[in-house]
């Protein structure tokens, strides 16, 4: 018997699930294996490139001007932090410790709200996409727009608890990262509150923890691999076109001489690097949210049904003489 493209098959069918399931968009409309999350992040940024690129790229343009303008002002100061002029008697300058530490504490803040703003735009493409599917850049801004506070506060929340937990004790930083997983494409789907949405996590993942904690790992693995290696790369290039010694540990070094050239080179990685790891963190994400859900509570018909809506022609209509 040929199956219809969308609907009509029970969700419990493994036959279905393996060979069957639609694939309007990004991924198949059933729960997902490791290497369709990790691939449908990726095909989702290809599918949307256009929207996912303007925004990262945007995203990426403002952090890498802001820590341009930290790093020149760190480099133009006349003492490094840790005074090597005498070897035998090093000296550190606390004012230039706590103005680089200001600076960095303030530049990592400004990062992480940028970074979660994109973060909740992303889900939108994404999660838009797995019906089949495209987010304009209006439709992404209407839906994060009266979300963007909550959007930040919940993405600081989560990031400052757990570092502190990892500080304090490895264990609990590591239990509150699994259990957010979630939290961001909870609060900007289904409209939760801060506490909802964090419970909302907790309650997707729970049981499921190891695997999304694990998928997420991996995630942020490669995309650090990648940076890494772009960093690397561009660090090499711009020490090679303007004689520059990069800065070392707290400013020991070459860094109190960093020319203009050198730092605008170094921005540009860093905005490359942002305009291709972030979407695909945040996309990682936002799937995980879906194969929870489609898991725990059968929303794989629910996204047929969409899917069929989007997909279907309209039905054929009758001859003019019957009309």
């Amino acid at each position: 018997m040929v199956q219809p493209p969308y609907g009509g098959i029970p969700p419990a069918n493994p036959y279905y699930y393996g060979t069957m399931a639609p694939k309007p968009g990004c991924i198949p409309l059933r729960p997902l294996s490791l290497s369709e999350i990790l691939g449908g992040a990726i095909e989702a940024i290809r599918r949307n490139a256009r929207t996912v690129l303007w925004l990262s790229a945007g995203a990426g343009a403002v952090q890498a001007l802001i820590g341009l303008i930290v790093q020149r002002y760190a480099a133009q100061q006349a003492v490094q932090v840790i005074d090597q002029s005498d070897p035998a008697d090093p000296r550190v300058h606390w004012d230039q410790l706590g103005t680089v530490l200001a600076s960095t504490v303030g530049l990592s803040l400004l990062g992480s709200i940028i970074a979660a703003v994109l973060t909740g735009m992303i889900v939108v493409v994404v999660t838009e996409d797995v019906v089949g599917r495209t987010a304009s850049l209006e439709l992404v801004w209407s839906k994060v727009r009266s979300r963007v506070w909550r959007l930040i506060l919940l993405s600081l929340l989560v990031g400052l608890l757990a570092a502190f937990g990892l500080v304090l004790c490895l264990a609990p930083g590591i239990w509150l990262w699994g259990i957010w997983a979630v939290a961001v494409p909870a609060l900007i789907i289904e409209n939760h509150g801060i506490g909802r949405a964090l419970g909302r996590s907790y309650r997707l993942v729970l049981g499921t923890f190891w695997r999304v904690w694990g998928i997420r790992a991996l995630g942020y693995l490669i995309t650090l691999i990648l940076a890494s290696a772009v960093s690397a790369v561009v660090g090499a290039i711009a020490a090679a076109l303007t004689g520059d010694e990069p800065a070392g540990f707290l400013g020991t070094g070459g860094g109190a001489s960093l020319s203009w050239a050198y730092l605008l080179i170094s921005a540009v990685g860093g905005m490359v690097v942002v305009t291709f790891t972030a979407p695909f963190l945040a996309s990682v994400d936002s799937l995980l949210y879906v194969d929870l859900r489609m898991r725990k509570e059968n929303l794989a018909v629910d996204l047929q049904q969409a899917a069929a809506g989007v997909r279907q022609p309209p039905p054929p209509q009758p001859p003019q003489y019957l009309r």
